[in-house]
């Protein structure tokens, strides 16, 4: 741990490009935890039901999926550091459409801007993750997405212990307006970055749409161990939409001796803290395997829904931050490793497709089934077996023989 947090310093203080990624990453990411908080407690106080809550997550999670035949083939086509601005601006302009849907106390108004929020995210965050080879070299994939994960993991937790003070004392529209001027900051940062363009030799600049895509499918496909890599993020995400769901309805009642937003802020801190730890711990207690850390967030999900106790339910949020972020970290740099550029932006969409999907559908699913059961943890264990499921799926591609004939683009 002591060589990664070297390392950190190193790529800060030697690499001044990444270095304007990470702070603008940084900026913008504890705005979106700050409206995080503020969508959610209106959702609760609006009267939606744990179905409502449910659908928070479906609106953050689904645009990535429907945006995969843009912003994969958008980030192997231009320059990702034009895209990356571009969504920036975007999502501030949205951003403040939101804090006027919250104005109005219009849960579903509220909802349907912040899906085209994420749309237009969606294309930032794949330029960015398909530019990080570029910028820090292959050598330095895992040191440089274990530091984007701890600093999400510390952003994760400041912005919303923020979003949860700011959403009951500036009210929930005040903190999404917050969130709003970080996209700004971000533009300024971004600014300074050089051109990002993608290396695509003597190859055909690919076009938004299937077609394209379907190359990097092609090559995915074909090679089992990287088609578990793209998926390997998706079994812990679905257990995780559950378990946010659970989290909303159960946070008030567990820490009674706070407000609502308060207690939502608190729990989610837990995690994150967790996510932040999970990279980081040495390789004998964590072995450097997406298998293992979603087998740790699965039991950290399954004592949150099992046990009321306070003290139990800290634990479970530990190790479900622990799991999320040693097996997103690790994933990421697997694929970023294993991807030749000229597909990187498309493979990472279809890595974003996966996950995006699996926990979209899941969170709708655990909200639906929680109201039906009048049961607060039913949408986890549900959401958690069909993890499991595909964990199993994704154990069973390590195993088989990669072909390396496929179409490469």
């Amino acid at each position: 741990m002591q060589d990664d947090f070297k390392g950190f310093a190193r790529l800060i203080g030697q690499n001044k490009d990444f270095r304007r990624i990470w702070i603008s990453h940084m900026i913008s990411m504890l705005g979106d935890w700050l409206s995080y908080i503020a969508v959610s407690v209106i959702s609760v106080q609006q009267g939606g039901g744990a179905f409502a809550v449910g659908m928070v997550m479906f609106v953050h999670s689904i645009p990535l999926a429907l945006m995969t035949p843009i912003s994969g083939p958008l980030a192997d086509r231009l320059d990702r550091k034009w895209l990356l601005i571009g969504a920036y601006l975007g999502s501030s302009l949205l951003t403040i459409g939101m804090w006027g849907a919250a104005n109005q106390q219009s849960v579903w108004l509220l909802q349907t801007v912040l899906f085209f929020r994420v749309c237009v995210s969606g294309i930032g965050i794949t330029a960015r993750s398909a530019a990080i080879p570029a910028i820090v070299g292959r050598d330095d994939l895992r040191l440089a997405n274990s530091l984007l994960g701890l600093t999400w993991s510390v952003m994760f937790t400041l912005g919303l212990a923020l979003g949860g003070f700011a959403s009951e004392w500036l009210s929930p529209s005040g903190a999404i307006l917050l969130d709003a001027l970080t996209f700004l900051m971000a533009v300024g940062v971004a600014l300074g970055l050089p051109s990002l363009k993608p290396d695509l030799g003597d190859r055909k600049a690919p076009r938004p749409g299937l077609a394209d895509l379907m190359t990097a499918w092609r090559y995915v496909k074909a090679r089992p161990t990287l088609l578990a890599t793209v998926l390997a993020k998706t079994p812990p995400t679905v257990a995780n939409a559950g378990a946010w769901v659970t989290l909303n309805l159960v946070a008030g009642a567990r820490l009674s001796f706070t407000s609502l937003a308060i207690a939502i802020g608190i729990m989610q801190c837990t995690r994150a803290i967790g996510s932040g730890i999970g990279p980081l711990l040495p390789e004998w207690i964590m072995p450097r395997n997406t298998l293992i850390g979603t087998l740790v967030a699965f039991v950290g999900v399954g004592l949150l829904a099992a046990f009321d106790s306070v003290a139990t339910s800290f634990v479970g949020l530990s190790l479900w931050g622990i799991g999320m972020g040693h097996n997103w970290v690790i994933s990421a740099a697997n694929l970023q490793a294993a991807t030749p550029d000229h597909l990187l932006g498309r493979v990472t969409s279809l890595d974003f497709f996966m996950f995006s999907v699996g926990g979209a559908l899941a969170a709708v699913l655990a909200g639906f089934l929680c109201d039906f059961w009048q049961d607060p943890a039913a949408g986890t264990w549900a959401a958690t077996a069909i993890g499991l499921v595909i964990w199993f799926y994704c154990y069973r591609l390590t195993k088989r023989p990669d072909a390396v004939d496929a179409d490469t683009g």
